[in-house]
């Protein structure tokens, strides 16, 4: 394999997309988030120190991330529930500084700040190097070995060198923010510091990770080519949305949503693809389709706990089929608490319509009908279907604990003028 150097554009001509990228989305959000976190760094004793080491921690790893996705040929930051960087990749980064800084200190110490400045041109050469090495082996101790700095400049020459003088003007960037706002009143200086401190960072792991990616033959690593990552949950429902969005941009929806469908078989496919194949349904006016997806979907959703989309779904559902019913009670009772918790009762009382009968007997039949009653009575003016309920709760489960509040509710219900 050739080196790829002379096809590519010198480190100059690349500079303004280096220094752009933490400004893409969603990394300069992610940056002024932390920006605003590390201003509670000022709080008393531990939490102060909690919130400075959550600051680093969690810059270190938008540092890494950048690394490795530039490493891989992506030149655009992911987002953010794609981040790969790991937590122990960034805390392996941080006890790296750590290792390089503590023995630069003690020199300061030892024999003052000319020294120091020495040894901190040292570091500042091999940094990079070293960085590179755990980024490649996960191993600190790797990254500490001279003679893997040595090998890595050997091999890359002049490109490390550049990358090289831009990491630390980047580094020293931040430092030099870091000077300047430090004189703003109630350290206020600490925000755009922390600011410059994370995009110089971010910036700086990127140029490693370009000179990772333009030059992996020249030290042995086999980088496969950029793969772009999913939009949604894996290639194969990329694949999926996107001929399904050409078959809809023709006017075939019903052949779109089938396309989709084919999804469901096997492992399954993310609630991102369910939606789409029922708005597809509902573009080609398929009911009967939208009402199968519908029993099968719901307790799925249920399942894994999104009660809120699975109650918008049943909503959906009895407008195309008011006959729907979800097939056992404690669905039902779940869908039922949460439209009463949303405010909308009418919804409620549609997901129990003959609850009593499709489950006699039901454990859930006293609070159901201990939650509903009222409100039936109250606000819909349904005061015979709720005595209806309260008194078939009270014949169902006579001995039951909330037997008393049943009794009490019925009688207040049939004080109500009843139409």
């Amino acid at each position: 394999m050739t080196s790829n150097r002379s096809a590519s554009p010198s480190l100059l001509e690349r500079l303004p997309a280096i220094l752009g990228y933490p400004a893409q989305s969603p990394t300069l959000w992610l940056i002024l988030a932390l920006a605003m976190l590390r201003l509670l760094h000022h709080l008393p004793n531990v939490i102060g120190v909690l919130f400075e080491v959550t600051f680093w921690f969690m810059a270190f790893k938008l540092a890494v991330e950048a690394l490795l996705n530039t490493s891989q040929g992506r030149y655009s930051p992911v987002e953010t529930g794609d981040v790969a960087a790991t937590d122990g990749e960034a805390w392996n980064q941080i006890l790296l500084q750590f290792l390089f800084a503590v023995p630069v200190a003690v020199i300061g110490v030892m024999y003052g700040q000319v020294a120091a400045a020495v040894a901190a041109s040292v570091v500042a050469i091999v940094m990079p190097a070293a960085i590179m090495l755990v980024a490649i082996d996960h191993s600190v101790l790797h990254g500490l070995n001279p003679l893997a700095w040595i090998e890595i400049m050997r091999r890359l020459g002049t490109p490390y060198f550049a990358a090289v003088t831009l990491f630390e003007a980047l580094l020293w960037a931040s430092t030099g923010a870091d000077a300047v706002f430090a004189g703003l009143p109630n350290g206020m200086g600490v925000l755009p510091a922390s600011i410059v401190a994370v995009y110089s960072l971010v910036a700086g792991f990127h140029v490693i990770g370009d000179l990772l990616h333009r030059h992996h033959d020249l030290l042995g690593l086999d980088v496969a080519p950029a793969i772009p990552r999913a939009t949604f949950a894996s290639p194969e429902e990329d694949d999926a949305m996107a001929a399904a969005a050409d078959l809809a941009r023709d006017g075939r929806p019903d052949a779109a949503a089938t396309r989709l469908q084919e999804l469901f078989r096997g492992r399954g496919a993310s609630d991102a693809v369910h939606d789409r194949y029922r708005q597809y349904l509902q573009a080609a006016g398929d009911g009967a389709r939208l009402v199968r997806h519908a029993r099968e979907h719901v307790p799925a959703l249920l399942a894994t706990g999104k009660d809120k989309r699975a109650v918008a779904i049943v909503a959906e559902t009895l407008v195309h089929d008011p006959g729907f019913r979800v097939d056992d009670d404690d669905s039902v009772v779940r869908l039922v608490t949460l439209a009463l918790k949303q405010g909308q009762t009418r919804q409620a009382v549609a997901f129990a319509e003959d609850f009593e009968q499709r489950f006699p007997g039901s454990r859930h039949q006293p609070q159901l009908a201990l939650d509903l009653a009222w409100p039936m009575a109250d606000r819909l003016d349904q005061g015979r279907q709720a005595i209806g309920r309260l008194r078939a709760a009270l014949a169902a489960h006579p001995q039951h604990e909330l037997a008393p509040a049943l009794r009490e509710l019925l009688d207040r219900v049939q004080q109500l003028p009843i139409h």
